[in-house]
């Protein structure tokens, strides 16, 4: 009987969208659970029978994704956040573009002399969410899409595999620094949530139950942040339609870390609510990133190694 603790997640890059590489390297991948299941769509049959039953049920369409939830450590997902922007890594610095990057994703489940492997072809990074919190890990989500999804017990012929870093996980306390909010003096916060999406639909077609790729629409950065209220800044920011920009660091004091900054963004909503007794007063601020033409895009991010 299988083990979800026993679980192995891996990946390997594409070089041909929706196809596994022959001979794989496998990239362990360290993940706290995960959802990644195919997605066949069926319509029942609608004929009238004179016994009143359903003649049939019959798949008209296929895909696969899922999520994979994760804690933030270095080095881990940086092929993930490639996926995610679109774009690579130049001198350690990403900026969201236009370049697609696939994977095959595989789940082995131990089960004794026979595992079970399931396997997806075409996966692309679709979100992120990133949560930071006070007393917390850094944690996340990334949402894949997938051009479908297979079942084996058995190994791809010749596969190897690379097991996973051994960096420290990241939290949002000691490893979190250098916090800035243009327009607000010595920000102070108590949470901060980045959501990304690429906003991507499947390529149907007539003649195949699988999509022949898929398209991505618009790259939208949104998030959240909230901070003590220590001064009228950011309600004003907000109320006068001001833009700001975002950033900060997460990892190791000197290496080991990423600096995320979102250039260019303007805020949704900004809320200072007296909740009831006994708490320090908050504002509570949502904001949407929007195109710099210093970095050429959304939103930056640098990598800092050993």
């Amino acid at each position: 009987m299988a083990s979800t603790s026993e679980t192995r997640l891996a990946y390997i890059a594409e070089t041909a969208y929706g196809t596994t590489p022959s001979s794989p390297t496998w990239q362990e991948l360290r993940f706290n659970s995960e959802s990644l299941v195919p997605n066949i769509e069926n319509v029942q049959s609608d004929e009238i029978r004179s016994d009143r039953n359903v003649s049939d049920l019959i798949q008209v369409g296929s895909s696969a994704g899922g999520d994979i939830n994760f804690e933030l450590s270095y080095g881990t997902f940086d092929d993930f956040l490639e996926s995610l922007m679109y774009s690579t890594w130049d001198s350690n610095v990403l900026v969201n573009g236009t370049t697609e990057k696939s994977f095959t994703l595989e789940k082995t489940f131990e089960m004794g002399a026979t595992d079970q492997y399931h396997r997806f072809t075409g996966a692309i990074c679709n979100t992120l969410s990133l949560s930071l919190a006070t007393r917390s890990i850094v944690t996340g989500n990334f949402g894949f899409v997938a051009a479908g999804a297979s079942s084996a017990q058995a190994e791809i012929a010749s596969s190897t595999y690379t097991g996973v870093n051994s960096n420290p996980v990241i939290n949002a306390s000691s490893n979190f620094a250098s916090l800035a909010l243009a327009g607000v003096t010595g920000p102070e916060a108590t949470a901060i949530n980045i959501n990304i999406t690429n906003n991507i639909t499947s390529e149907d077609v007539l003649g195949s139950l699988d999509a022949r790729g898929q398209t991505a629409g618009q790259f939208v950065v949104t998030g959240d942040i909230t901070l003590y209220f220590e001064n009228e800044e950011l309600y004003e920011l907000f109320l006068a339609g001001t833009a700001s920009s975002l950033s900060f660091e997460v990892g190791g004091a000197s290496t080991l870390k990423y600096a995320f900054d979102i250039a260019n963004l303007k805020f949704n909503d900004v809320s200072v609510v007296a909740g009831g007794n006994n708490q320090p007063l908050l504002v509570e601020a949502s904001f949407t990133g929007i195109y710099d033409s210093d970095i050429s895009g959304a939103i930056e991010i640098t990598r800092t190694p050993s």
